[in-house]
């Protein structure tokens, strides 16, 4: 009686087998761009260091767990293995200023879809002077910063600290550079907004090398994420 119910058992798995598979997998498109906001590019670190997109499916529960997306070197994100269906999608944990919960987008994503999102960054930086080698083969330039206001009811952050980063790839950031050639960073306060400021690399670059150049700021905040200028290459002769 044993070996016939045994064999029932394996009857039944057997014929589970033959079921067909009715998984579908994600094939919906999300992609677009950070945007500050004067409508440029933010500029941020590769992957999930500098901010993420948060997204919460909403087409079964309200409340559902959230996932997040990646956003790249020139503010740009994209993610091609998405199921299709309604999403709650917000930027966060980034170096702008917070936004509210009712500022989140709702997206229907369906095959390609384009959405673009718009922050006020802490600090805009930019070149005065690009990156150029000196004639003892060190990399200088010169850049300013300038404060964004803070949308009403929020603290601004005070600015805390500068740091040039250098790498031989474009993913240049805080989370990709060669700190054997540069300084530490350099503390710095809110009266220097506007000024322009020189900053060198500690050692000389190898000989015959493209470098990739960035300088980003950052303030006190509790993320102390780095606002970026654009990234820029130099030619070590």
């Amino acid at each position: 009686m044993k070996y016939i119910f045994y064999y029932m058992i394996a009857i039944v798995t057997l014929a589970s087998c033959h079921d067909t598979d009715n998984y579908v997998e994600p094939n919906a498109t999300i992609q677009g761009r950070i945007l500050d906001q004067d409508g440029n590019p933010l500029q941020l670190e590769q992957g999930a260091s500098s901010m993420r997109i948060r997204m919460q499916e909403l087409s079964w529960s309200e409340t559902a767990v959230p996932t997040f997306l990646n956003v790249k070197v020139d503010g740009t994100y994209s993610n091609n293995k998405i199921f299709a269906g309604h999403y709650r999608m917000q930027p966060v944990d980034g170096p702008f200023y917070p936004l509210a919960d009712d500022a989140a987008k709702m997206a229907d994503i369906v095959g390609v879809t384009d959405l673009d999102f718009s922050v006020v960054p802490y600090l805009n930086v930019a070149w005065v002077t690009p990156p150029t080698v000196t004639a003892d083969k060190k990399v200088t330039a010169t850049f300013r910063f300038t404060r964004n206001a803070a949308p009403g009811g929020v603290i601004q952050p005070n600015v805390l600290d500068y740091q040039l980063f250098i790498s031989t790839t474009k993913y240049v950031g805080n989370n990709n550079f060669d700190a054997t050639v540069v300084s530490a960073v350099v503390p710095v306060t809110n009266d220097k907004e506007s000024t322009d400021i020189t900053i060198m690399s500690a050692q000389p670059m190898k000989y015959a090398t493209t470098f990739f150049v960035r300088v980003g700021v950052r303030v006190n905040d509790s993320f102390k994420k780095y606002n970026y200028t654009d990234v820029r290459t130099v030619a070590v002769p």
